[in-house]
């Protein structure tokens, strides 16, 4: 246990008076956080939490790393922000890292101010390139809230969001999700949830890109490569540009830097957010290669892209995960996370699906009909880990996924607290 803060109660009330939040929150949450290093954060009233969400997805390198706090206190001194017009010394030498470390096929780097915003520029960059207004985008996918990019995120609640209709410029592709596999056992698969791909693609000749995370954020769905091989030569053909969503999945998150390494595929955009940054304010990328770039015209540059401390975070935070050998560890504890959750012998426990430090586990009802455990026995599950100091999240097609994102610096030690908390959620919650 951390110390309280003085003035914790009133932080909490003035939090619930003046605080707009976007959705609601269970009991014990919003969680008000005085302090954070490495794997835990504290909140006001002096109780630590393992942060297996790395901030909501930003610290890749831990909370608070000294390398990037001291690379962002001396760009302080130097220069903040310019006008995007113009540029500054770190983000030119990010975009050059981040070129430097993408496939073959990305050479320019345009920066904006998160994930959203990336991948709407994105799609205004395939439509630009291929003079073509559809996108075609996975089903599961998550590509972000703002109205063009909830345009091509297929759950149904979020787009109801917009408050409006989103049009039918953009359409779903199936997902490879092997667990549920409606042909069968998975050692079987000959890849038949593509086999009406073609039909799909031909009947929708203007198709400017496909958007897609190679290994999807909500649930971890990790399809086999030879989906990969099967889908990637069937928009090649039809020359529709794949955008990788990186937002989530890179800088090391899944065991490599980013998700595409996986199967080997060269996009012709690709864009980043979230642990871009360092977790220091917030980037956006949008890379490509230089025959899409050159037809680009964004309009007016984000006031605040590729701010020079994010900037200056960014390109600490690639430091140190190469320094520490981060992304060594994230393949590492991935697999420890996994074999540990599967020696739990819980009932609950069908699947623990990770890559690297992306995924979770998913909890059934039954292990032999599949069937997910409900929203409120979810809801009973995080609640119980909550009070047992383990920030966590719930996601997945049906909500039956607990997610598993912490920072990469996560230890053994660190992931056997959290199934130790797991197997007493587990039994308590099974118990009532």
């Amino acid at each position: 246990m951390g110390e309280p803060i003085p003035d914790a109660n009133a932080i909490e009330a003035a939090d619930e008076k003046y605080v707009m939040r976007p959705w609601g929150h269970p009991a014990g949450e919003p969680v008000i956080i005085a302090k954070a290093r490495g794997c835990v954060v504290t909140d006001v009233h002096g109780k630590d939490y393992l942060d297996l969400t790395a901030g909501y997805f930003v610290n890749n390198a831990g909370h608070c790393h000294p390398r990037i706090i001291e690379a962002v206190t001396r760009q302080l001194h130097e220069v903040l922000q310019v006008s995007g017009k113009h540029g500054t010394v770190p983000a030119v030498r990010l975009a050059e890292k981040l070129v430097s470390l993408a496939p073959r096929t990305i050479h320019k780097a345009f920066f904006s101010t998160g994930g959203s915003e990336a991948n709407e520029f994105a799609l205004k960059l395939a439509r630009q390139f291929r003079k073509k207004p559809d996108i075609a985008y996975m089903e599961n996918g998550y590509h972000g809230l703002t109205l063009g990019s909830l345009e091509v995120t297929a759950n149904e609640k979020y787009r109801d969001t917009a408050g409006k209709p989103l049009g039918h410029d953009n359409y779903a592709i199936p997902t490879a999700y092997c667990y549920r596999c409606k042909y069968g056992p998975h050692a079987q698969c000959k890849v038949e949830c593509l086999d009406g791909i073609d039909a799909l693609f031909d009947a929708h000749p203007n198709t400017a890109g496909l958007i897609a995370e190679t290994i999807q954020a909500v649930g971890g769905l990790a399809p086999p490569q030879k989906w990969w091989d099967r889908l990637d030569q069937a928009r090649r053909k039809r020359g529709i540009l794949l955008i990788a969503d990186e937002i989530q999945t890179g800088m090391g998150r899944t065991g490599k830097m980013f998700a595409i390494d996986h199967y080997g595929l060269e996009p012709e955009i690709m864009t980043g957010g979230k642990g871009l940054s360092g977790g220091v304010g917030s980037l956006g990328l949008t890379a490509a290669g230089s025959e899409v770039a050159h037809s680009f015209f964004g309009g007016t540059p984000p006031p605040s892209g590729g701010n020079a401390v994010s900037a200056a975070g960014g390109l600490a935070m690639i430091e140190t995960i190469f320094a520490e050998g981060l992304i060594d560890n994230a393949a590492k504890m991935g697999r420890y996370f996994a074999e540990a959750a599967w020696a739990l012998r819980d009932a609950s426990v069908r699947r623990a699906r990770v890559t690297g430090l992306l995924g979770g586990i998913e909890l059934v009802k039954n292990r032999d009909t599949r069937e997910v455990l409900g929203k409120a026995e979810m809801s009973k599950v995080k609640d119980h880990l909550h009070a047992q100091g383990m920030l966590i999240t719930i996601s997945g097609l049906y909500g039956n996924v607990l997610r598993l994102q912490p920072p990469l610096s996560i230890t053994a030690q660190q992931l056997d607290q959290f199934i130790a908390a797991l197997r007493n959620t587990l039994r308590t919650v099974r118990g009532a």
